[in-house]
């Protein structure tokens, strides 16, 4: 996938463009827009907005509602405008909203959804916005809130910071969501608080295993095995045999590599071998 090419600005007739409904930013603060448009009034518009050629003389919106609404409030009949003529319109609206007065966090996972259903990758899109795959993730799961919370949060957006937007969506159960939510939209909770209730929240399994990915995530940055001191030593293989008699009563007797037909150490069976030995 690449971004559109671009022509030159032209004038075009603020009566001749359609907002779409789906446009990025549907969201706009009066005050700044009452300061954009004086700012335009001074010295004139500075950036063009861009559309895309719908035939017969119209034009829909890509990039610049905030400027298209301020020339509206103008007067203004015509507007600067790059016209964008293939399917990297959307891309370039992302970005070009992006790079200035940034869109808040559902408008961008509503975007970020739209370019991956266009096609986009989780990768291609970190490339894209200069992000992590990780905080692409987060941003497209803002779009699993239910759709009361996203109708309180344009009042709430103040307060509620895009961090803590995601850890409420992280939650799977609509009671606790709910709870996160009122308190966030109060004014009263913060991202670290909000993400110890999200584990508290969660059954005793879940949570555990989201506590061993984590520490799984933490031993890939160890590139050899550390020089352990006894009671770290015999901690670890305390908690491998713990792991090892959950997993034989989830599957009979034997351990998972067992199961598969794979040879196991006998440290690995939870045999009972003292740690002393096991070094």
């Amino acid at each position: 996938m690449s971004l559109a090419a671009m022509g030159d600005a032209a004038c075009i007739a603020v009566a001749a463009i359609t907002v779409p409904d789906s446009h990025a930013r549907r969201r706009i603060d009066d005050d700044g827009l009452d300061s954009l448009a004086r700012s335009i009034e001074e010295v004139g518009l500075l950036q063009p907005i861009m559309v895309r050629p719908l035939g017969n003389g119209r034009y829909e919106l890509l990039a610049g509602a905030r400027r298209l609404r301020a020339m509206q409030a103008l007067g203004r009949a015509g507007v600067p405008a790059v016209l964008v003529t293939n399917e990297g319109a959307a891309v370039l609206s992302l970005v070009e909203n992006m790079q200035r007065q940034g869109l808040d966090a559902l408008e961008l996972a509503e975007a970020l959804q739209r370019l991956v259903e266009r096609g986009w990758g989780r990768e291609a899109l970190a490339r894209l916005v200069g992000r992590s795959t990780s905080w692409i993730g987060d941003m497209l799961g803002l779009n699993r809130l239910p759709d009361w919370i996203k109708a309180e949060y344009p009042q709430a957006r103040r307060v509620v910071s895009r961090s803590l937007l995601v850890e409420i969506a992280r939650v799977r159960d609509a009671s606790a969501q709910a709870e996160l939510w009122r308190q966030a939209a109060g004014g009263a909770l913060t991202v670290r608080q909000a993400r110890r209730m999200r584990r508290e929240a969660l059954p005793a399994v879940p949570r555990a295993l989201s506590a061993v990915r984590r520490c799984a995530r933490q031993l890939d940055r160890i590139d050899t095995a550390p020089d352990l001191a006894e009671k770290d030593r015999s901690a670890l293989l305390a908690l491998r045999d713990r792991i090892d008699r959950l997993l034989g009563a989830g599957g009979g007797a034997e351990s998972g590599d067992e199961a598969r037909g794979f040879p196991v150490d006998p440290l690995q069976a939870g045999g009972g071998v003292p740690v002393a030995d096991a070094r």
